[in-house]
């Protein structure tokens, strides 16, 4: 578990941290300001279908039923909402120690995927940046910052410009999902997806 927990931080750091430029000495930040005006950018694909993700801001583990994450994943122990990054983040613990599964949407990035795109681009902050077919119609990216191995994936999918939904798999052997856990990241992209487009 010690292992899960560092991988999730590992990602809501990368996922807090902003871009930096130096000038006369001191650090600013070279992000747009949180409107989508500006974006894509550093060569992130256009969202052409934005969601509205307020149900998924008040309502995190609504993006999968338990049901849905023990077919994914295997038995679960439970799930709770947990504040990760500065984001509402639902925590979905397997039984067994058989591992963990973290979705929610990074509202304390407002670039969205632009923000990972300008981390690849300026050559640091990611260690593994791997564009996905579509998820749900929807641009995704697999990426870390270290932490990388057998039964881990990080996922992220831009539901808005200005906006990604991110989960971190992290699974032992004894899951059914610890063979392939992009896999069981973009099974449940695709499910928070549709959750949000019951909602518009």
């Amino acid at each position: 578990m010690r292992t899960q927990l560092i991988s999730v931080l590992a990602v809501a750091a990368l996922l807090t941290v902003g871009c930096g430029t130096k000038t006369s000495g001191r650090t600013g930040p070279s992000t747009p300001p949180p409107d989508a005006t500006g974006l894509p950018r550093a060569g992130a694909p256009k969202v052409t279908a934005p969601l509205k993700t307020e149900k998924l801001t008040n309502e995190p583990c609504g993006a999968a039923t338990d049901a849905d994450i023990e077919g994914i994943a295997g038995k679960l122990k439970g799930s709770k909402v947990e504040q990760i990054g500065d984001g509402p983040t639902c925590s979905w613990v397997l039984a067994d120690l058989a591992g963990s599964i973290n979705g929610g949407l990074n509202v304390s990035q407002p670039d969205g995927l632009s923000h990972l795109y300008a981390l690849k681009q300026q050559g640091s902050g990611v260690t593994t940046f791997k564009p996905l077919p579509d998820i749900a119609g929807y641009p995704a990216v697999v990426f870390a910052n270290g932490g990388e191995g057998v039964g881990n994936c990080n996922l992220a999918v831009g539901v808005r410009d200005d906006m990604m939904y991110t989960v971190v798999t992290a699974l032992f052997d004894n899951s059914p999902g610890y063979n392939d856990p992009c896999g069981s990241s973009v099974k449940v992209a695709e499910l928070a997806i549709q959750h949000l487009k019951a909602a518009q």
